[in-house]
């Protein structure tokens, strides 16, 4: 065959970041590209170091949740209660009832305003600009009712060793509610927006597959890998902070597709998660008992005797662990997390072979990274 008619091959590397307005954050991705499919890629993170742990083992125990509200910003809440957990458990210190609702109720609130974080980035990725506004418009009164409780709608600095710092103010039950009621109206509004769009549905179908065995070898977990049909949920599997009093389903988009595992089905679950956190929140108002928000043994000063503890709780990411060790001290001797954005970036530098370059974009939004819990 005349070589002047065959078709050549080149393979092109191309680097994106540090900030690049599709990343998750501070960092680099290194792609090589056939054509426009990709054919390797390559995650380099460091760039926001933040030495959070570090900083946790050089400060008092009373001054050291405030400083796990930066683990992830978006979602601070997390960060102090793993952190709170697992000094509580060294400490021997037992919560309240209606401190361990409220911790939960918070919680809830933080996982539908991840979410709704989620539902904007993806829309962002596929050029929805209708859907960015709607979503951000209802993220707002979620974040109007962390405002109430906790003063401040970022980085709250609420959990304190025992309970919370302060009770419910008067109103947040029923403004709750009212709430839980307007989520289920507007995820009918995403639906018919977005959900059923022919543009994001042809450009997320079958796009970004994780299969199981990319979720066991990567430590995928949370609503990535249940999009997958893998079916676990610390809340369910190991309760704490009032979930086995609350009644809840555990969502696994395996019940509806055997083939389960796109950006597609990771966007449908999270949307059912919404919904299914409104039931909780729901219950959780119902059942929150009278009562102190703070346990009598740690209104004095106290002292953490030595010991280790791991705790393990469902960030709207996935399996957040936080591991303590005391030695008696003024200080924590180490502090440590194991993150779940740490193991989707390693997942995601495998499906993203095969893929075009531009739906790099959708496939990084559908994990839901967080670059401040990597680079923690």
């Amino acid at each position: 065959m005349n070589k002047d008619y065959c078709l050549e091959s080149n393979i092109v590397s191309i680097v994106l970041g540090p900030f690049h307005p599709f990343l998750p954050g501070p960092m680099r991705l290194h792609l090589s590209l056939d054509g426009e499919i990709i054919v390797s890629a390559l995650a380099e993170t460091g760039l926001s170091h933040k030495g959070l742990e570090s900083a946790l083992e050089k400060s008092p125990w009373r001054a050291t949740v405030p400083y796990c509200d930066h683990l992830d910003p978006e979602c601070s809440m997390f960060g102090e209660l793993a952190f709170c957990m697992a000094v509580e458990a060294i400490a021997g210190i037992s919560i309240p009832p209606r401190a361990q609702m409220v911790r939960l109720i918070l919680s809830e609130l933080g996982r539908i305003s991840s979410h709704l974080r989620f539902i904007v980035l993806t829309a962002k990725a596929v050029g929805s600009e209708t859907v960015i506004h709607y979503v951000l418009r209802d993220r707002e009164k979620i974040l109007d009712l962390f405002e109430l409780l906790t003063g401040a709608r970022f980085s709250h600095g609420f959990l304190c060793f025992g309970g919370v710092r302060k009770d419910i103010t008067e109103g947040f039950i029923e403004r709750l509610n009212d709430i839980c009621e307007l989520l289920k109206l507007r995820l009918k509004e995403y639906n018919d927006l977005f959900s059923f769009h022919h543009g994001f549905v042809s450009r997320s179908v079958g796009v970004g597959f994780l299969g199981l065995q990319q979720i066991k070898k990567w430590n995928v977990s949370g609503p990535s890998a249940r999009a997958s049909g893998l079916k676990e949920d610390v809340r369910s599997n190991q309760p704490y902070t009032g979930y086995e009093t609350i009644d809840f389903k555990v969502i696994c988009n395996l019940e509806l597709n055997k083939d389960a595992g796109d950006c597609y089905d990771r966007y449908l679950l999270r949307l059912r998660e919404i919904d299914q956190s409104t039931e909780i929140l729901k219950q959780a108002s119902e059942l929150i008992p009278k009562g102190e928000i703070l346990s009598s043994s740690s209104k004095i000063n106290f002292a953490i005797p030595p010991g280790e503890a791991q705790t393990k709780i469902e960030s709207p990411r996935g399996c957040l662990s936080c591991f303590v060790v005391s030695e008696g001290g003024p200080t924590p001797f180490r502090v440590q997390y194991q993150t779940p954005s740490a193991s989707g970036i390693m997942a995601a530098q495998e499906i993203l072979i095969g893929t075009r370059l531009e739906d790099f974009p959708l496939v990084l939004s559908s994990l839901d990274l967080s670059i401040s819990e990597i680079d923690k």
